[in-house]
């Protein structure tokens, strides 16, 4: 008899999900940490499928005993926060976002396609409006480029293009778009600050806030590599809450338009735009976004 092994089930699993069988499923998920309780990535998959489709108190027990085996694991941690079980963090972490992205390189765009992600041409359209028709005269940042579904459309305003992603997996992707003279791998913060990357007239991050819960760090730190006048543009995912971000079932961060403001509202920039925006459709349902143009102050 032939004994199937965890990444088996986990397959068998993928494709009862495609079919709308949740409970099969987590059925062969259940077997393949039966037979492997050391599994991380059936932990991660059964917590994800049942969080997913709403079944909350069985999503959370599996990220806990996930935690059984491994106390310090950042996935099964988010996946508690996500579903309200702990406070979330200030931000995503790094283990988090690796593990996301890298894990989906090779169906990202497919993926983003299908969910009619809509967010680069907004983004595109309002540094057109700052800066002027593309003109090839512009220093640009592409701040957790991803893929580079960014790239393309940036390149027309760019005498210099830069990307920074914190995925190495989705890095090569964006390399192989051949839109950038320079990729960087590294996280989002510690890059701005790192004294590498050079000065901008205009940084860019596509469907990156909101793997941040607190904007301030983020202002603060595009602020240091923006050129007087230069342009932050963003896109938020809309949130109700006036005082803190939100933080869904999705794994992603939500904030209001007076959280935006409040970030922005500092002496380093010293004009808003905001812009209501529908950043992707989730189960045919449109998510509501902000698109925002923070201008860095000219002195």
């Amino acid at each position: 008899v032939r004994m199937i092994g965890a990444a088996e089930y986990r397959r068998h699993a993928q494709d009862a999900l495609a079919r709308g069988n949740i409970d099969l499923a987590v059925a062969y998920l259940e077997n393949a940490l039966r037979q492997d309780p050391a599994d991380r990535e059936s932990y991660y998959a059964i917590g994800r499928f049942l969080r997913m489709n709403g079944k909350a108190g069985p999503a959370a027990h599996w990220y806990r005993e996930c935690l059984r085996q491994f106390p310090d694991d950042a996935v099964a941690t988010m996946g508690l926060a996500a579903l309200g079980e702990i406070p979330p963090p200030l931000r995503l972490p790094d283990d988090v976002v690796r593990y996301v992205f890298d894990g989906n390189a090779r169906v990202y765009d497919e993926n983003m396609a299908a969910l009619a992600y809509a967010i680069p041409p907004v983004l595109t359209r309002m540094l057109g409006q700052e800066k002027g028709e593309p003109s090839a005269s512009l220093d640009v940042l592409d701040l957790g480029c991803g893929s580079g579904l960014c790239g393309p459309l940036l390149r027309p305003f760019a005498r210099r293009l830069v990307g920074v992603d914190l995925a190495p997996g989705m890095l090569a992707l964006a390399a192989q778009r051949g839109a950038y003279d320079t990729l960087h791998e590294g996280e989002i913060l510690s890059a701005l600050t790192s004294g590498t990357l050079g000065m901008f007239d205009a940084v860019v991050a596509g469907n990156v806030v909101i793997y941040f819960g607190d904007l301030a760090p983020l202002a603060a730190a595009v602020a240091g590599v923006l050129r007087p006048a230069g342009t932050f543009l963003f896109d938020v995912e809309r949130g109700s809450l006036a005082d803190v971000a939100g933080f869904h079932t999705g794994g992603r961060y939500t904030h209001s338009q007076a959280l935006v403001k409040r970030a922005f509202g500092v002496p380093a920039y010293e004009r808003l735009i905001v812009e209501e925006a529908v950043m992707r459709e989730e189960g045919g349902v449109p998510v509501p976004a902000l698109c925002c143009a923070a201008i860095r102050s000219a002195l």
